[in-house]
């Protein structure tokens, strides 16, 4: 075409200062869709790190709580019924102290990617404490349980063995008690223990220690009246026996007293005032081989074969009579 050729006929285009002017909008606006994600970004990982530095703080806090309370009080195999739940305890102790929590650095506040890493480090350690606060909440629960079940087995079971022994002096003390109404109360409180063993569902064992508790003070009082009285009959006995003892006593002083009136006491019968026999004497004779004999007690007098009496027949002139 030449010059001749009309201006309105010419091909239109860009003119190269617009061309420039939009490629350099287009790259500013680029940079700025840039960084404002990476603002975005930024902003939502500091807040989701914050987040679970929170929620690990709570939950180590919660297993530290949780290891204390399982290690306070000392367990052992025999208070168990089941002692093997220690050995879980023991275990589930160990793994929460095994823990180590989340590092202590803190992460870059722009740099994303350090605070998208601490956040899953701390949800991870929330999350690692938490299912170990569970399972150590659970073992502690079994042993507790299991120590439970076991002092309500020995409560039970010394409240049935008072039972039977208190069923025995209950037997063995018929009419041997000072106050039978004891022993109405124990067959009371033998009712009441039986009744509370029948129980179900009993999940403490003071309710089977307040009932042996109950029975072994009703045993008391009837072993105790037992006790009054076998006294009261060993005194009574030993009043008896004293009594007969001085009951005797006072036979024996009568009898005694009469036996010497009559027979052997000096303020009674003397056998010194009896008969007493004549005293002899032999005298040979000077005449004719005659004899004498002389009573000296005044008695009989026989001189020559004849008899004098109340004679002194010594003398020649006594004359024999006859």
């Amino acid at each position: 075409m030449d010059d001749a050729t009309p201006e309105e006929s010419k091909p239109k285009g860009i003119k190269p200062a617009k061309l420039t002017a939009v490629v350099v909008a287009a790259v500013v606006v680029a940079l700025a869709g840039i960084g404002g994600g990476y603002a975005y970004w930024t902003h939502h990982e500091s807040t989701g790190y914050h987040a679970a530095v929170e929620q690990a703080g709570k939950a180590d806090k919660a297993l530290m709580k949780a290891v204390d309370e399982a290690t306070a009080t000392t367990y052992k195999a025999d208070q168990l019924k089941e002692p093997k739940l220690l050995d879980k305890l023991d275990d589930a102790i160990g793994k929460a102290k095994a823990l180590k929590g989340v590092p202590e650095d803190q992460p870059g506040e722009w740099l994303a990617w350090q605070l998208a890493s601490a956040k899953k480090a701390n949800a991870t350690d929330a999350d690692e404490a938490n299912a170990q606060v569970k399972a150590l909440d659970a073992a502690l629960k079994a042993v507790r349980d299991s120590r439970l079940a076991k002092e309500l087995d020995g409560a039970k079971d010394q409240l049935k063995r008072g039972i039977d022994s208190a069923g025995k002096t209950l037997k063995d003390t018929d009419g041997k008690v000072a106050d039978n109404a004891t022993r109405d109360s124990l067959t009371k409180a033998i009712d009441e223990a039986n009744n509370t063993l029948s129980k179900k569902g009993v999940t403490d064992p003071k309710t089977y220690t307040d009932a042996k508790a109950k029975l072994d003070a009703a045993v008391k009082r009837v072993t105790d009246s037992k006790a009054a009285k076998e006294q009261a009959d060993a005194e009574a006995a030993a009043q008896a026996q004293a009594q007969a003892a001085q009951a005797a006593a006072q036979s024996q002083r009568s009898y005694s007293q009469s036996y010497n009136r009559y027979g052997g006491s000096s303020r009674g019968y003397s056998s010194n005032r009896g008969y007493s026999a004549p005293q002899q004497s032999y005298t040979p004779s000077t005449n004719g081989g005659s004899s004498s004999s002389s009573n000296n007690g005044g008695g009989l007098h026989i001189i020559g074969g004849g008899v004098s009496d109340g004679l002194d027949c010594s003398q020649a002139h006594c004359n024999p009579l006859g």
